[in-house]
């Protein structure tokens, strides 16, 4: 979760020094753009590296390159390995429903993650998959990103929904028969899916894409850049940090300890 964080720096709209800290190639008022007519290339921004970008670089390699993606694939391993055990039909109940929609919204948050920061770092580290990191990422980030943050507030209300599910079980044994069904939990999911696309339909409109003549390699390439709303004080304040904060933290964690600690009494 905290890959993508209020902030959305790990998005690419932040910068460290000359270079871009961020695996994620992006424009944001610096480099070398010029457009003098309509049959004047658009220069990509060139950027110079220094001591601390070289250590980022490396840190972010690690921890996103390397670490990253030998993780999520082990994790998409164990989501498929649940979903299909779950999925038998003796396996069948509220509770195992929703625990297939926290797999599946888990897979689609590991394999958008690598997509946005396991893949894009490795080309400013050691030169390869050009194409992907100039080419192909620009253009699926835009949507990428906001299926990502869709991802992960579908799996922190799924998780929610979950806890609640077997507060009623336990706290509320006589009436877990007619409040945890198969139909309602289908509901949950499809509510709580509904909910998160409302709540980040916004990020889609937080970048835009260039296009530009990348000078070492003679091509046209893509960049993105923060479009004006991502730009915006009032929008970064408001949404990115304070609704942030109170969406995926206050609510759901507050929510998760008063619950878990009624189980927990009733139990003891």
């Amino acid at each position: 979760m905290d890959a993508m964080n209020s902030s959305a720096d790990n998005y690419g709209l932040t910068t460290v020094g000359n270079r871009s800290s961020s695996p994620f190639p992006e424009w944001s008022g610096g480099g070398n753009w010029s457009s003098q007519n309509e049959t004047t290339a658009i220069l990509c921004p060139l950027f110079e590296s220094t001591d601390d970008d070289d250590y980022n670089l490396l840190f972010e390699f690690v921890t996103y390159g390397v670490l990253l993606n030998v993780i999520g694939v082990f994790g998409i391993l164990g989501n498929v390995i649940s979903m299909v055990i779950l999925s038998r039909p003796q396996m069948k109940s509220s509770i195992n429903y929703l625990l297939i929609g926290l797999a599946r919204c888990d897979t689609v948050l590991i394999v958008t993650s690598m997509l946005l920061f396991g893949l894009p770092v490795v080309y400013p580290a050691t030169g390869h998959l050009f194409n992907y990191y100039f080419k192909v990422y620009p253009l699926i980030a835009p949507v990428v990103y906001p299926i990502a943050m869709i991802s992960q507030t579908v799996s922190v209300y799924l998780t929610l929904t979950v806890t609640l599910e077997r507060f009623v079980a336990v706290c509320h044994p006589l009436r877990a028969r007619s409040l945890c069904t198969y139909g309602r939990a289908r509901a949950y999911v499809v509510a709580t899916i509904a909910f998160a696309v409302f709540y980040n339909v916004t990020r889609f409109l937080e970048v835009t894409v260039q296009k530009c003549m990348h000078t070492g390699s003679n091509q046209y390439v893509y960049q993105v850049y923060p479009s004006d709303l991502r730009n915006d004080h009032n929008y970064i304040s408001i949404y990115i940090h304070w609704m942030y904060l109170l969406i995926m933290y206050f609510i759901p964690f507050g929510s998760l300890a008063v619950l878990n600690a009624a189980i927990y009494r009733q139990v003891s």
